[in-house]
Order: structure tokens, then C-alpha cells, then sequence
């Protein structure tokens, strides 16, 4: 991981992008947060926008990226340029917000307050919600990489088969508590038919299989389990993690071990490295995207490392 760079010393000024709709939804840490930059001196402007639009365009706007500044409360104008934003909800408020961040070259901070909160998990802050506030308010901060995935900018993991099915099964409840009970989970999942055959291609390294699991990951963490050993911030490549004729047992045994953090690769589960990931023939398949599931419409969907990285306060 790169050194943490700090945020020149100026008054900060923050804007919170806060998601009531989120599963855990709690208004404290944010009342905890802006207390503290007030006491540090700072500026803070909260915005509570009731859609995912109205989110990606309020942040936007504030960071004068948007014309609509009368959307925003008007002592807004007096504290100058938003010099740093938060995503106060879960992974799909983080990519939301971070979309605006990385276009103005902000920085980003996490109140992770979703469901699994994968990326804030990625970096270390679903202990307590101190750790996450003591981190925005400190301004120091990591430059991530950032993915395309279909069009779409991701932040943390896109899936295809496995995660999409296990998600599904989710919807609406947290996930086990234990190792066995991801295990039958992914048993659950894999009952599926398995997909078709899809051509994968890696950089330069081109192949076919038909897998059960399919995730390409800048961040270790997908659907709350940390997916991958590594998934290096900053260093421009994605982990690409497939299975290749995996038994209903061995893709089972792989999640269980993987809650408990032993990652095991080899023959039926393999993990490789590339910037540049091709799938084909995954037309009309679900696509785990930063926590959404999004339809895919094409028959080829392309996944590439961005040039340009994201400032996340870590």
C-alpha cells in the first residue's frame, strides 16, 4: 500500500452523504462526527438525498461539479470548497459518493452503516464506528485503485454466479453468524445450473471454463466475506477468483474456509492477477457490483483497472 498522504492544512469542510435508507442506519456517529470537526474548527454541511440520483447529484453539486447549488442549505456558500466527503451507509452509498469524489479528486470517508459494508471492511473500519470517525477527522489518506466494470465504475468487487445467487438468498437479512452456515448457504447457492461456458480472458492469458464462481476484486471483501487474501489497494491490478468444475462440496468448503480466512487455491479454486479482464458470454446473467445486482446486456462485459485512483481516508 502506498504512504498515507495528509490533506494541506485548511479549515476542513466536509459534506456528509447520508443513506437513511440503509440497513443499519444509525444517526449518532453522525452527530458524534460533525460534533468533533465543529470542535476542531471545520465546516460540515449534511445532505440526506431520498434516491440513489438525487445522492450521485447532490454530491456533485457540492463538490461544484453540477450547477444547483440553490439544492444546497444556503450557508453552504460561506464555508468555501467542500474540501472532503463521507458516505454515511453501505457499499452502494460508498460508490455513489465516491464517483463524485474521484471525478473532483476529493477525499473520501466511510460511516459504514450498510449490511456487510464490504469496502469499509477492506479497510479495517467495521470494528466501531470511532476508528471511522477518528479517520476522517485526521484527513490522512490512501490513493486506492478504481475499476470499470460494463461501463460502471467499482470500488470494491464485481461477481458473477456464486455471489449474485448468495446475495439473492440474502436479500433482506444479515448473513451467518458461522462458517457452517456460509457453508450451506453456497450449497444453497450452487444448486443453480451451472453457467454456461464463459471465455475469460486475464491480460494476455486466455481461457474457457464454466464456473460457479466468478469474482474479479480490487478489495478483499464481497458479500461480508473477505474473498481474497490481498487485493493490493494500490499496485493496479484486480484478483480474479474462478473455480474450474468445482464439486457442490469443494465450492462449499472454499466459502467455509474463507469466512475463517483460510484461503486455500489450487486446482478447483484458483486466484489469478491481471488489469485488463475479459468475460464472454454473459449476456443476461446478474452482476454483483459493489453490493447491486445489475442485469448484464451484453453477451461481453469488459473490467479494466481506471488510471485514475481514489483518495479514501484510512
Amino acid at each position: 500500500m502506498q504512504r498515507k498522504r495528509r490533506q494541506k492544512e485548511q479549515r476542513p469542510n466536509f459534506c456528509l452523504l447520508v443513506n437513511e435508507c440503509a440497513a443499519r442506519y444509525d444517526p449518532g456517529p453522525i452527530k458524534r462526527l460533525t460534533a468533533l470537526i465543529r470542535q476542531q474548527g471545520g465546516y460540515y454541511t449534511v445532505l440526506r438525498p431520498g434516491s440513489a440520483a438525487d445522492l450521485l447529484d447532490a454530491a456533485r453539486i457540492a463538490c461544484g461539479l453540477k450547477k444547483g447549488r440553490h439544492r444546497l442549505p444556503s450557508q453552504s456558500d460561506r464555508r468555501g470548497k467542500v474540501t472532503g466527503l463521507v458516505a454515511c451507509g453501505g457499499d452502494g452509498t460508498f460508490n455513489l459518493t465516491a464517483r463524485a469524489a474521484l471525478e473532483a479528486d476529493l477525499p473520501l470517508g466511510i460511516l459504514p452503516m450498510g449490511r456487510f459494508n464490504n469496502i469499509a471492511a477492506s479497510f479495517g473500519l467495521t470494528s466501531g464506528m470511532r476508528e471511522a470517525i477518528s479517520k476522517i477527522v485526521g484527513r490522512a489518506y490512501h490513493k486506492v485503485d478504481t475499476g470499470m466494470a460494463a461501463g460502471q465504475l467499482f470500488f470494491g468487487s464485481v461477481g458473477l454466479g456464486l455471489i449474485p445467487r448468495m446475495a439473492r438468498l440474502l436479500e433482506g437479512k444479515s448473513g451467518p453468524r458461522y462458517a457452517i452456515g456460509w457453508s450451506r448457504l453456497a450449497s444453497q447457492a450452487v444448486t443453480a445450473p451451472r453457467a454456461a461456458k464463459t471465455i475469460v480472458k486475464v491480460d494476455s492469458f486466455r481461457f474457457e471454463i464454466a464456473p460457479t464462481i466468478l469474482n474479479i476484486n480490487l478489495l478483499p471483501y464481497a458479500l461480508g466475506l473477505p474473498l481474497t487474501p490481498a487485493s493490493l489497494f494500490d499496485d493496479g491490478r484486480a484478483e480474479v477468483v474462478f473455480d474450474v468444475d468445482a464439486s457442490s462440496d469443494e465450492v462449499s468448503s472454499f466459502i467455509r474456509q474463507t469466512f475463517r480466512r483460510k484461503h486455500i487455491y489450487g486446482q478447483s479454486v484458483r486466484l489469478f492477477r491481471g488489469s485488463v479482464i475479459t468475460l464472454q458470454n454473459v449476456r443476461n446473467r446478474t452482476l454483483y457490483l459493489d453490493g447491486e445486482l445489475l442485469d448484464v446486456p451484453a453477451s461481453i462485459v469488459e473490467i479494466e483497472i481506471a488510471e485514475k485512483q481514489l483518495k479514501v481516508y484510512s
